[in-house]
């Protein structure tokens, strides 16, 4: 009987998640559960080791928090498994493994024993000494902007994670009119592309943030991170690209993107995003590169 953790948190997205609801029905399937709530203590680190797997029931931000756990007491080259059930407003890594959040859980759970595993990459970045991972992606521009004005603005009165995604949108495609274009150099496989960029994202999963698709073609388990980049004169166009995807409009937009396994990016902005995160940064430079297969994923 395989042995399981249990990492909830309980006030993510818009509905509400019982403990008892969440235990019985993982034990139904045959698993023995250890249940807790990453909101009350960190209790639940030193019982990773423990666990065959770790399910996540959360948002993104719940399953950073868990990776970044888990990265820090894995050793040599053992795997960490992880399952999810989405429970957040975004849900940008379940969309990526095409998990349905209206399933109910007891479905979800229900394919564990015969869902396949799919390896996970991450990023890794460097700047100013220190080091830091991302799941998502990591970046400049529009989406540190973005981050900042959502957590000054009290959202209590959106009632669905619908209406919370939507209203983000609207934020972001009024940013893209007024955010300011900075200059930045990129050093990738051995060249340099410099020019002013609205936004410059490495992507590791083809969306962020209100489940915007900035990488489409962005794999988890390739060994690449795609670098997006937005110029100063494709604001409009974007602008127009993002309004459409509000009004639900068909709509395309011609991203310019590099890929590749290490990218050096040199800029006086300081202000960046890692994930859901915004961080000031004393020096504007980057050392971003991807660390293959990190994660194996139940899907």
């Amino acid at each position: 009987m395989k042995q399981i953790i249990l990492l909830h948190n309980p006030n993510a997205g818009d509905a509400d998640h019982f403990k008892a609801d969440l235990i019985e029905a993982i034990e139904k399937e045959g698993y023995r559960c250890t249940y807790f709530s990453i909101k009350e203590d960190d209790r639940w680190k030193n019982q990773l080791d423990e666990a065959d797997f770790a399910v996540v029931a959360g948002g993104d931000g719940t399953v950073r928090k868990v990776v970044k756990a888990l990265v820090q007491i894995r050793t040599g080259d053992k795997r960490i498994t992880m399952a999810l059930l989405p429970m957040g407003t975004a849900n940008n890594l379940s969309k990526t493994l095409f998990l349905d959040k209206e399933a109910s859980f007891e479905d979800q759970i229900g394919t564990w024993k015969y869902g396949k595993r799919r390896r996970f990459d991450i990023g890794s970045l460097a700047y100013d000494g220190r080091f830091d991972f991302f799941l998502e992606g990591v970046g400049y521009g529009l989406f540190p902007t973005l981050i900042q004005t959502m957590d000054k603005i009290d959202v209590s009165h959106l009632e669905t994670t619908e209406e919370q995604l939507q209203f983000a949108l609207e934020k972001l495609y009024q940013i893209i009119l007024t955010e300011e274009a900075y200059h930045y150099i990129i050093h990738v496989d051995e060249k340099t592309y410099e020019g002013r960029y609205l936004l410059l994202e490495a992507m590791n999963i083809p969306s962020i943030g209100p489940n915007l698709v900035l990488a489409p073609a962005a794999q988890i388990d390739d060994g690449y991170l795609d670098l997006v980049m937005i110029a100063e004169q494709e604001r409009n166009a974007f602008a127009l690209h993002v309004k459409k995807i509000i009004n639900q409009e068909e709509t395309s937009f011609d991203f310019q993107t590099l890929r590749a396994k290490k990218f050096e990016i040199q800029s006086t902005n300081k202000n960046i995003h890692i994930d859901d995160k915004y961080l000031s940064i004393p020096n504007g430079s980057l050392n971003i590169e991807v660390r293959e297969h990190i994660l194996d994923l139940i899907m």
